[in-house]
């Protein structure tokens, strides 16, 4: 085909109609439609049946063993289920929404220490074709953090080469999205061959106990509690104080702790901050801010829908603050920095400062801000899906 496309005058060469693989029926496969998605088995089952119609029948008692032992062969190589990335919305609603690989394996991995599945072990045979299509979108994306930091390595061109770096990658997972959606709506055929039925012990991953921890005090988000980016500081104040004086072996005292917490509470709501502190996600703000999720760039469109609604004026206490509005002031204040610091080198080389004195700051500038690079969406997304336990 690739030869027919790129050479003029040439064309595919054409066997007999009645001897091509195209013109062999393939079994009806009316019991197993609807199914979500194929596995490898349905793919192997699928081409095989389609195979066999044009298989002599002298021959296909030798033929069907010989794809059973296939089956049977592929069925004893098996992983971890949770080794590999899920379906976004096999997650929870946010990470669907989301759709960020890494925010989906992570998310999906600390609720699986927490659960206690991470040992689950399947057959690779039963992995879906949509597994393996999460597998290609999360390889895309770790491919695509050095590139996002290659780009933050030079100052000058990275504000235009981080966003160039990343519709890439969205160029990749719509590409990969829309292969993923065609298979889900096909029908699936096993015809002559019996479904495998396949039952593999757990194998123990060795956890270091840190993420354990960690996994524990998190659980996905259902709909039924509040996520960790949308606590306020009034509830990290109370869960902070049940827990102290709660939790067994602390040298604390309790009613000192107790006080200690009303008077906090009592200045932050007590005390105002102007309303344009409490940001919106970058989704809200329009598909051109969401794609390239810079600090200033996000304050000022915030800035400008506040001037809209007529709130730019408007304050809010302390105490409704919430996990999410802090970092991303923090994001915010990394970031305009870094344009600061990517300003005053350029700046300086066009006074003739050598390029020589510059390099180093601007590669230790890279380094400092690089959480803000390829970090900060990652963590925003997790505190966005999962809940304090």
């Amino acid at each position: 085909m690739s030869t027919a496309a790129l050479v003029p005058g040439v064309a595919p060469a054409h066997a007999d109609e009645g001897d091509t693989l195209a013109a062999a029926e393939i079994t009806d496969a009316g019991d197993v439609c609807g199914k979500s998605a194929a596995t490898f088995d349905d793919v192997i089952t699928a081409a095989a049946t389609a195979v066999r119609t044009v298989v002599p029948a002298g021959q296909q008692t030798a033929y069907d063993q010989a794809v059973n032992d296939f089956r049977q062969n592929i069925a004893t190589i098996h992983v971890h289920r949770d080794g590999l990335p899920l379906s976004p919305d096999e997650v929870n609603d946010r990470t669907q929404f989301l759709d960020d690989p890494i925010v989906t394996y992570i998310v999906n991995n600390l609720d699986a220490i927490r659960t206690g599945r991470l040992n689950r072990a399947i057959a690779i045979s039963q992995l879906k074709v949509k597994d393996v299509v999460e597998v290609f979108i999360l390889a895309t994306r770790i491919v695509k953090i050095p590139a996002e930091f290659a780009a933050s390595l030079v100052p000058t061109v990275g504000f235009v080469l981080s966003p160039i770096v990343g519709e890439l990658f969205n160029g990749v997972k719509s590409l990969a999205r829309a292969v993923q959606s065609q298979l889900s709506l096909g029908c699936n055929a096993n015809g002559v061959y019996q479904k495998l039925q396949l039952d593999l012990p757990d194998e123990h991953v060795d956890v270091p106990q840190p993420l354990i921890d960690l996994a524990n005090q998190l659980v996905k988000t259902d709909g039924n509690c509040t996520p960790l980016a949308e606590l306020t500081t009034s509830n990290l104040v109370e869960r902070t104080r049940s827990f102290l004086t709660t939790a067994a072996g602390l040298p604390v005292d309790p009613a000192t702790v107790n006080a200690n917490a009303a008077a906090l509470q009592g200045f932050l709501h007590d005390n105002r901050v102007a309303d344009i502190m409490m940001l919106r996600r970058t989704e809200q703000l329009g598909p051109i801010v969401d794609a390239l999720d810079y600090g200033p760039l996000t304050f000022l469109a915030n800035l400008g829908f506040d001037i809209y609604e007529g709130r730019a004026l408007n304050t809010v206490p302390l105490a409704d603050v919430k996990v999410e509005n802090v970092f991303a002031l923090i994001t915010f204040a990394l970031d305009t920095t870094s344009l600061l610091l990517t300003v005053g080198n350029t700046a300086a080389g066009w006074t003739g400062v050598a390029d020589t004195i510059l390099t180093p700051l601007s590669i230790a500038q890279a380094i400092a801000f690089a959480p803000t690079t390829y970090g900060a969406p990652i963590l925003r997304g997790v505190m966005q899906s999962m809940c304090a336990a």
